[in-house]
């Protein structure tokens, strides 16, 4: 076989692998049709695109500026870097490379919309709005320009023509994970709580490692006051991706209604030494070990008050016969009690842990 050969087949195996979510056989395969031919645009796209299924940022930028030399007037080489550069929170420079897309393909829906994103970001919401116009007008029926519009309006917070959008394309596409993950996004936004559980399921149904829907299960779960459930969903979004901190916090604050206080301080005393510079996990670790002073607080006072009652009924049986000595114990146990719960009742309760 040619070198060229050698590259194609290598590159079909890295598009299977793609298409079935297997990132790192991706990255292989696309590894070995560069062996074949080092500086061919197409295996340094599909490598870019492998890392980022990989959530591997900074690999995929150094193969998508490689991408962009091999092929520098290919419009999707651009399209690839400004996507990397959005993935890495760097919107402003991502405007470059999105606009040299749309320099080679003008009339490329997904170039726009993906344009209106880095937009919003800067805030420059009216050339947003006008990027997204024009996305929906070159192609209504695009499942990403529709998911991404309503993305870039919900940021907007025009929430009725997001959440319209949204609903259009689960019409169009009633499989679509990304779709009914949009959808739970929004209706958490709009505080519908009981549909944005139901939009996550599906989405988790479609997709089970879609860690925004498990991310948004879990806090629509934590408004429901589904302790469990907000639980074990913040723990799937950990799972797929480490670190998320929303899911994070929505696990401290289950953990912490379901008074598993000690677990919530360990994962925050973890996630501070990961992310020193991180002042939200150093504020939710402070509430929670006040929330640990207040439950060890009311403990204590709780075997004080046990063994005083014990103490007080001794004391007034010795001292008294018969049925006064009863009534006076009884006296004493109701006013033991009283103070009891007076004295739960002292410590401030912690404030709440906002999701």
């Amino acid at each position: 076989m040619t070198p060229a050969e050698v590259a194609e087949r290598h590159r079909k195996r890295a598009r299977v692998a793609l298409d079935l979510g297997r990132y790192d056989a991706a990255e292989r395969e696309a590894r070995a049709a560069l062996g074949a031919a080092p500086t061919d645009a197409d295996s340094l796209v599909l490598l870019t695109r492998a890392r980022l299924g990989a959530g591997r940022y900074e690999p995929a930028w150094e193969s998508v500026q490689a991408a962009v030399r091999a092929a520098p007037d290919r419009g999707y080489c651009h399209y690839l870097a400004g996507f990397t550069l959005q993935c890495m929170g760097r919107y402003e420079e991502a405007l470059s490379h999105l606009d040299q897309a749309l320099k080679y393909e003008p009339d490329y829906a997904r170039y726009q919309v993906r344009r209106a994103l880095s937009l919003v970001e800067v805030a420059r919401p009216q050339e947003a709005t006008a990027a997204i116009d024009r996305a929906l007008a070159l192609d209504p029926n695009d499942g990403v320009v529709l998911e991404m519009s309503a993305r870039v309006l919900g940021t907007l917070k025009d929430y009725d023509r997001a959440e319209a959008l949204t609903r259009e394309l689960i019409k169009h596409e009633p499989d679509s994970a990304a779709g009914f993950g949009r959808l739970a996004w929004l209706l958490t936004e709009r505080r519908r709580f009981p549909e944005a559980a139901e939009a996550a399921r599906e989405a988790i149904r479609l997709d089970p490692n879609h860690y925004a829907a498990w991310a948004n299960l879990g806090y629509a779960a934590l408004e429901l006051h589904l302790y469990r459930e907000a639980e074990s969903a913040s723990r799937e979004a950990l799972r797929i991706r480490p670190g998320l901190q929303s899911a994070m916090t929505n696990l401290v604050v289950a953990l912490r209604e379901r008074g598993a206080l000690d677990e919530a301080a360990q994962l925050l005393a973890q996630c501070r030494a990961r992310d020193a510079s991180n002042r939200s996990f150093e504020k939710q670790l402070s509430e929670v070990q006040l929330a640990i002073a207040t439950r060890d607080r009311v403990r204590l006072f709780d075997r004080v008050a046990v063994t005083a009652v014990a103490a007080a009924v001794t004391v007034a049986v010795s001292l008294y016969d018969g049925r006064a000595g009863i009534a006076v114990g009884v006296i004493a146990l109701v006013a033991t009690l009283i103070a009891w719960r007076v004295g739960r009742s002292k410590p401030a309760p912690p404030p709440a842990l906002d999701p």
